[in-house]
């Protein structure tokens, strides 16, 4: 079985195709930027080319000539999104709306068996609109952001084809993804004080989020792309439920001298804080790194990328 990565140069792809590659799987990694120019390495056992998710014929020449039979869709314009000031819109649809859609089509015409979409919990509104109670799958959808609004929008695209044509799609919406290269809030706050400087903490001491290790979704996806058809169209991929005070206090922990600041005026997340991931961990038998080990896997990875020696060998 082949499997495509679209977006393999990111954050989440570049170690999706290893994990699969590892596995044994035959894997096509495939990203609008060529693994050279982003600098990564070339793996054994991996094809690798370059498409644009808005060129359907491009899509479709590399699903027939390599014979894929799953496809990862990862692919998406999120960081600049995610700013107010972020002006190229046309740009941010032409890619996030009929970059999505063409993939679908694409697998449609292609005969791909799978599709897995990354989504994101940014889908859900603030965690006022379901109370004081974990989120799961099948809540209403409430984004505020445009990042969650176009993620909505391509879920509802994916169930439609679904339904229309039978292609078989799960979703899967990670939490906040802890990892060197993640521009998550919760990451960049941690990601700063890998390298000594002060700790912009995102939200107030009692406000919480969700941390979820990449490497850990990254197994999850894998175990969607390879079993048998999964019991449900939509997983969330969320780890450990954290106020910013814990979560301050695990980043003291491993590292003692840290400069930490809370923000004035406190802010919260414009998505929920309280998320349930049992349906994936009753379904696939999946399980999530400790909340300590996935802060000092994120904080090593950083700091290595940076030339620094993990935090348990600082001079």
């Amino acid at each position: 079985m082949t499997v495509l990565v679209l977006g393999s140069s990111g954050l989440v792809g570049r170690r999706l195709v290893r994990k699969l590659a590892d596995d044994g799987t035959p894997v096509v990694a495939c990203d609008v930027v060529h693994p050279r120019s982003a600098g990564l390495p070339e793996l054994p056992g991996v094809a690798y080319v370059t498409a644009d998710i808005t060129r359907l014929d491009q899509l479709l020449s590399i699903i027939k000539e390599h014979d894929v039979a799953a496809l990862a869709l990862l692919s998406y314009i999120m960081g600049p999104l995610m700013s107010p000031e972020h002006r190229d819109i046309p740009l941010a649809c032409e890619v996030n709306v009929a970059g999505i859609t063409n993939v679908l089509e694409a697998a449609r015409l292609g005969g791909v068996g799978r599709v897995v979409f990354l989504s994101t919990v940014g889908t859900y509104g603030p965690q006022t609109i379901y109370g004081d109670r974990p989120v799961r799958e099948d809540e209403i959808l409430a984004p505020s952001s445009m990042y969650g609004r176009m993620k909505a929008l391509n879920e509802s695209i994916c169930d439609r084809y679904a339904a229309l044509y039978g292609l078989e799609v799960a979703k899967v919406r990670p939490s906040s993804i802890l990892g060197p290269g993640s521009t998550i809030w919760p990451s960049r706050f941690i990601e700063r004080v890998a390298v000594g400087q002060t700790g912009l903490v995102p939200y107030g001491p009692s406000s919480r989020d969700n941390v979820i290790a990449v490497d850990d979704l990254t197994v999850l996806l894998s175990l969607l792309l390879g079993a048998q058809t999964p019991r449900h169209s939509t997983y969330l991929a969320s780890g450990h439920n954290v106020t910013m005070d814990e979560l301050a206090k695990v980043v003291l922990e491993l590292i003692p001298d840290a400069e930490l600041e809370f923000p004035s005026p406190q802010r919260r997340p414009t998505y929920p804080e309280l998320f349930d991931n049992t349906r994936a961990v009753e379904e696939f038998g999946w399980t999530v790194t400790g909340l300590i080990e996935t802060v000092r896997l994120h904080i090593d990875g950083v700091r290595g990328e940076a030339g620094l020696a993990p935090i348990g060998h600082r001079s």
